[in-house]
């Protein structure tokens, strides 16, 4: 939006920020983009907790994660953009065919219309410009599967749970953060090689978490979920992050963290890095400006990433005795 001639068209077939989710991430992102009055719980030790086993936690100075409230989050950011230029266009529709020629591409509306743009930036989660992550057989799919609820019994307020993986609630771990008011987050995360979701086979894990995994099944004896809290997270990230004049972020690159699955950070400083890129491209009418972002990613993530992508087969299929060994 610094550019005084580039024209910024958003596209999203929902509304902003209508993600199902409360995403965990670390107070530091938080205070950089003013989003500290969009926190709905903030803590300062979080605890492992194996079902079939230990329980550790780890204290922290001062409060170092925080539980956002996307959808308020997302509105401030877009609202922030929206109020300081006249050149962003929000398009409430579906994106649903994308062509590329040579310095253009067109994408094409569930209402029949069309946009041409130089250069587009995809942070449509899994439902990204290319149907598969083109990473490697071994990709996986975090599906979190849970709810707010109020009317939860009392307990330390600013200690974030973390459940191990189990094969009878979710070999992608559970969480447990407490809220104001009474209230907390509460789910398990099944692992899937496939981002389709059986919300039966979900609901009934959840149920049987919340019934047998004390002190949380204790804690929500009385609960009342106000609100269903579902997604999809690709865990492993797009080798290629740019195609021609496409630039990728977020769950659309599989920026999650691999392990923790927490997306929001990347996406943040990755999405802001794309978009940079995106203008200067447009502005300066050469793509090859796109590549930055790929040498970037590389620099900063790749062996990391390449590293536990390795491992991901041990990680998701693991028993209570691996998790316990770790």
């Amino acid at each position: 939006s610094r550019h005084q001639q580039i024209r910024i068209v958003l596209v999203e077939g929902r509304q902003i920020g209508s993600n199902l989710t409360s995403p965990l991430t670390f107070t530091d992102i938080v205070k950089q983009y003013d989003l500290l009055d969009c926190v709905k719980g903030k803590y300062s030790s979080f605890a492992f907790h194996n079902y079939n086993g230990s329980r550790i936690e780890f204290f922290f100075n001062g409060y170092p994660l925080a539980l956002l409230d996307y959808r308020k989050a997302c509105i401030k950011m877009y609202s922030r953009i929206e109020n300081s230029v006249n050149r962003v266009v929000f398009i409430n529709d579906y994106a649903r065919s994308i062509m590329q020629a040579k310095d253009r591409i067109r994408i094409g509306m569930e209402n029949t219309r069309t946009i041409e743009a130089k250069v587009l930036v995809d942070c449509s989660g899994v439902h990204g410009y290319e149907e598969e992550l083109d990473s490697s057989s071994n990709t996986y799919y975090s599906l979190p599967y849970g709810g707010t609820y109020s009317g939860v019994n009392s307990i330390k307020q600013d200690t974030a749970y973390f459940m191990w993986p189990n094969e009878e609630f979710g070999l992608g771990g559970g969480w447990f953060y407490p809220l104001e008011d009474g209230k907390a987050s509460f789910g398990y995360a099944a692992i899937s090689k496939s981002p389709y979701v059986n919300p039966g086979e979900m609901e009934g894990r959840l149920d049987r978490a919340m019934h047998k995994f004390e002190p949380y099944s204790s804690l929500l004896a009385n609960a009342k979920r106000e609100h269903t809290e579902k997604g999809i997270i690709p865990i492993a990230y797009r080798k290629s992050l740019v195609a021609r004049n496409i630039l990728f972020a977020g769950d659309a690159a599989g920026m999650a963290t691999n392990w923790t699955c927490m997306g929001i950070e990347p996406a943040i400083k990755y999405g802001k890095i794309a978009g940079d890129l995106a203008a200067q491209a447009a502005w300066q009418n050469d793509c090859d400006i796109l590549n930055h972002y790929q040498r970037i990613w590389d620099v900063d993530n790749k062996s990391v990433y390449d590293g536990v992508q390795l491992l991901s087969d041990k990680f998701w299929n693991g028993n209570h005795y691996f998790w316990e060994w770790i």
